[in-house]
């Protein structure tokens, strides 16, 4: 049903559809014209015969005549039959019927009727029956079904298997633009359709679908650029002004502005935090980190953080347990994959405070769930953008780059994001590939 939907095929049917109706609609009406031609011959021929009788007045001369039209004769194509005063002059069985009303066609036992068109006629001097061959009907309705066997059906047969080539390759094309297309829309900007551009309306689809994705590749590419030089070029100036904070910090101040100092340390200590992560979105969604891959069991990471972050749970009044099936060896960096478990759990324990949060691997998923307020259906592709932050969370420490540094990470090793409902709460899942 959803090939049907495909529209080469749906136009390639319809032609295939369209050629057959006209094809056999005019070898129907070939067939009938020829055919009423053909049985107007036949009793022509029979009426002629009678004629040519009746017009000979002596009676002699008629059986004379019927004689000789009855030996030159071929049965197949002419029966004759005259009986006058007696005498029967013929060239059909004894038992062929006769004494049928003049000039009228009768009713003959099978094969007879199939094989003859019989005329009867009373010439006064006797009953003369002409029956007229049909073989030339039988050989038109032969020569039709040999067109239709040896010309209509390998037709058919040929412009079906064009049909389904030419479906085939533009199916192939459709299906490169709309994989193509998807590939941007989930955000990968190299995509191209990569394939032969023919001088076509798909061939000139694809050469813009094509020249559009390296634009769009190319702007986002020098947003990023701006977003790394910016965030690197801020970097050096807001360090620095940390150190100097920091030796200030040194020295005897007032108490009044030592905690305004203090405060302005803290902000600085974000601002240079939230630089640094964006530097490293940055680098991993230009691929960067793939040449430190190595064999990481992921059971065994996910034990280890679950340990590391166990006290911290209960600081936040929560509870932190870990079920792993088992150890499951991936290609990673290990180092990257605990920062992804680490920022996880911390936004966790950020935002669903006082509650329990499960981490566990099962396969090849990772998933990590609170009992939080959860995460709005229509809000959980924004919440994987850089800086963004919900409302209900603007008033709790962070960047809004958690879980966007997450799904950087999780993108450079090939593994699955989604964001899901825990009822209540949120469910963060990670599917690495087999």
């Amino acid at each position: 049903m959803t090939r049907f939907r495909s529209t080469p095929l749906r136009l390639s049917v319809m032609l295939i559809a369209v050629f057959t109706v006209f094809i056999s609609v005019g070898l129907g009406i070939a067939y009938v014209i020829m055919h009423r031609a053909l049985s107007t011959d036949i009793a022509l021929r029979a009426d002629q015969i009678i004629a040519e009788i009746r017009a000979i007045p002596d009676p002699e001369e008629r059986l004379e005549r019927t004689s000789e039209i009855a030996t030159a004769a071929d049965t197949s194509a002419l029966l004759i039959r005259f009986e006058m005063n007696g005498k029967t002059i013929a060239n059909v069985p004894s038992d062929l019927p006769v004494g049928i009303v003049t000039d009228d066609e009768i009713d003959l036992p099978e094969p007879l009727a199939d094989s003859y068109l019989v005329r009867h006629a009373n010439l006064e001097t006797g009953w003369l029956t002409v029956a007229s061959g049909r073989e030339s009907l039988s050989e038109l309705q032969e020569t039709f079904i040999a067109i239709l066997g040896f010309a209509l059906l390998p037709a058919l047969m040929l412009t079906s298997a064009i049909g389904i080539v030419v479906v085939r390759r533009t199916t192939a094309r459709v299906e490169a633009i709309r994989g193509t297309l998807h590939a941007l829309s989930e955000g990968d900007f190299a995509a191209r359709v990569c394939a032969p551009h023919p001088d076509t309306d798909l061939g000139d689809i694809s050469r813009d679908l094509d020249r559009m994705a390296e634009a769009q590749e190319a702007a986002v590419g020098a947003l990023r650029q701006i977003g790394a030089d910016i965030a690197h070029d801020l970097k050096t100036p807001i360090q620095r002004v940390a150190v100097r904070l920091e030796r200030l910090g040194e020295s005897d101040l007032p108490e009044p502005v030592r905690q305004h100092l203090d405060q302005a340390s803290i902000e600085t200590a974000q601002i240079i935090a939230t630089f640094q992560s964006l530097l490293q979105i940055a680098q991993l969604e230009g691929g960067q980190g793939r040449e430190a891959f190595t064999s990481v069991d992921l059971g065994a990471l996910l034990e280890d953080m679950a340990e590391i972050y166990g006290p911290s749970a209960e600081d936040a009044g929560s509870t932190l347990t870990c079920s792993v099936s088992g150890p499951l060896p991936v290609s990673g960096d290990r180092h990257l994959l605990s920062r992804l478990v680490a920022n996880l759990i911390e936004n966790a324990l950020r935002h669903a405070p006082g509650t329990e949060i499960e981490l566990s691997l099962s396969g090849r998923m990772l998933t990590v769930r609170d009992g939080g307020p959860g995460i709005p259906a229509g809000q959980r592709d924004y919440v994987l953008r850089r800086l963004a932050r919900l409302e209900a969370s603007r008033s709790t420490p962070g960047s809004g780059l958690g879980l966007a540094l997450v799904k950087a990470i999780a993108d450079l090793h090939g593994a699955d994001l989604t964001l899901g409902d825990a009822q209540p709460g949120t469910l963060v899942t990670v599917t690495f590939p087999g």
